[in-house]
């Protein structure tokens, strides 16, 4: 019977370190440099993206490099946040699926206004006869989000957006 107890309280102590541990890596947010932003917390000094009441934390894709790789090879992306790509002029850029492991909506974006959406993107891919997606009219920054997200959040063509921290130098030249 003592054997069992000592294992109960061996348990009981490591389920308490592990849940304090926990609390404090995932949970605490320093209130002073934090702003709350529908369901999500982003930090002050961190890019996001306004539309209409929505910030979405975005990252940036900037560089050839970062362009190319998008979330190619991602296993997911956070519910309310996404990836913007960030062109130095409007162009009719092409956008793939090679190595995408989950279906996206790219919202393209021109003026500060959505151009377009395309909504529920496949991440299949067929390397011998891969499907590109482009804009309806020229775009010179691209959103990246989860499928559905943006009939979730009544996102529509036309609608203003807002860059907030983000920095527009180094855009992709191509």
């Amino acid at each position: 019977m003592r054997k069992y107890f000592l294992l109960i309280l061996i348990f009981l102590g490591a389920g308490v370190w592990w849940a304090q541990n926990i609390k404090h890596r995932v949970f605490d947010i320093d209130i002073k440099t934090s702003v709350a932003i529908v369901g999500t917390t982003v930090k002050e000094d961190s890019p996001y993206v306004q539309i209409n009441n929505l910030k979405i934390p975005v990252e940036l894709a900037k560089t050839e490099a970062e362009v190319q790789k998008g979330l190619s090879g991602r296993a997911s992306l956070g519910a309310d946040q996404g990836m913007l790509f960030i062109f130095a002029q409007p162009d009719y850029y092409r956008f793939w699926m090679p190595d995408m492991r989950f279906p996206i909506d790219i919202i393209w974006i021109n003026e500060n206004k959505v151009a377009g959406i395309s909504q529920n993107v496949s991440n299949e891919f067929d390397p011998k006869n891969p499907k590109f997606y482009i804009p309806p009219r020229p775009a010179d920054k691209v959103l990246e989000v989860n499928a559905g997200f943006a009939e979730n959040k009544k996102i529509k063509t036309g609608d203003k957006i807002i860059f907030n921290n983000v920095d527009f130098t180094g855009s992709n030249p191509r």
